[in-house]
């Protein structure tokens, strides 16, 4: 009888407590708000100078341009669709420091300012390492520019291509690739340009990138003289006639072999945003420039034989 009333007894404080307590709140858990995903936009402004003018490793000879140096600034731009696909794209200006007049001949226009447009497709890790970039190009002025107009007759000085960078990682230093176009408006026919490049850290702050690399044209260049016009006052009326000059021929094959060095110094250890890179090229003209520039005087060749072009580009990409 003694036990019932104690059973009895501890079941009724039990019942009490549980009913004081009811209304006392649960602890949950404070939610957290996911961490945000990274954007897949990435761009990159860039500016500098560099002491020569330079198109796939060809260096403008002093004549062409009345002077050297240009200023170019470049506008990149990835879209990532997924971890290997994107779309990347690209907006250049090239502006000539001096000159504008081809050799010195202001009735001839020659190379003026370039700018250039590219659109394309990356598709990273075809197998581990291998990459390609799909790409439609447009270059107004420059060497494009003045090889369509004075050289194939054209009444622009546009071109437009196709091309086609195809990248393998070989190691974690080593890397080499191909970039092959083929240009259909301006002037037709196809680029190739094979390279290799190493990289390396040389301290927290700045690393070491070498490249080098060859250029080589097939069916580009028709071997036509360069063309121009020649204007006469006669009998009151201006008379102009087509001329052809041999200064202008130009083969195909290989144009011209680089070997660069670049040094990205990064202004934070930790943040890569903004960038200062200095330059070096040493670039040697191939046969099919050397051998038309030995029918030609030193002072009236396009392109240098040989060509030291230096310089530096500050960059920032967020």
């Amino acid at each position: 009888m003694q036990t019932k009333y104690i059973i009895g007894t501890a079941l009724a404080v039990v019942t009490l407590a549980s009913t004081g307590f009811s209304g006392t709140p649960v602890c949950q858990p404070t939610p957290t708000c996911a961490p945000a995903k990274e954007s897949p936009w990435k761009v990159s402004l860039e500016s500098g100078y560099q002491s020569n003018y330079t198109y796939r490793g060809l260096v403008a000879s002093h004549s062409i341009f009345e002077g050297d140096s240009v200023i170019p600034s470049n506008i990149d731009v990835e879209y990532k669709l997924c971890d290997i696909n994107s779309i990347v794209g690209n907006i250049g200006y090239t502006a000539i420091t001096s000159g504008h007049h081809y050799f010195g001949d202001r009735d001839l226009p020659g190379a003026k300012d370039q700018s250039n447009f590219m659109l394309g497709w990356q598709r990273k890790d075809w197998v581990k390492g291998l990459s390609t970039t799909l790409s439609y190009n447009i270059t107004h002025g420059g060497f494009p520019g003045m090889w369509a107009k004075l050289m194939n007759g054209k009444s622009h000085s546009l071109t437009q291509e196709f091309g086609l960078d195809i990248r393998y990682n070989l190691c974690e230093k080593w890397h080499a690739g191909v970039y092959t176009s083929y240009s259909f408006e301006g002037v037709t026919g196809w680029w190739f340009m094979p390279y290799v490049g190493y990289s390396t850290a040389v301290c927290p702050y700045a690393d070491l990138n070498v490249t080098a690399g060859m250029s080589a044209t097939a069916s580009y260049f028709n071997g036509n003289h360069r063309r121009s016009s020649y204007s006469e006052l006669i009998n009151d009326q201006l008379q102009t006639w087509d001329v052809v000059d041999p200064r202008g021929f130009q083969k195909n094959g290989a144009q011209a072999y680089w070997i660069k060095f670049e040094m990205p110094i990064k202004f934070c250890k930790t943040n890569d945003a903004w960038k200062l890179t200095p330059f070096v090229s040493f670039n040697w003209a191939g046969n099919a420039v050397t051998d038309n520039n030995k029918r030609i005087d030193k002072s009236d060749r396009i392109y240098k034989n040989f060509g030291v072009v230096a310089g530096a580009s500050i960059s920032y990409t967020f």
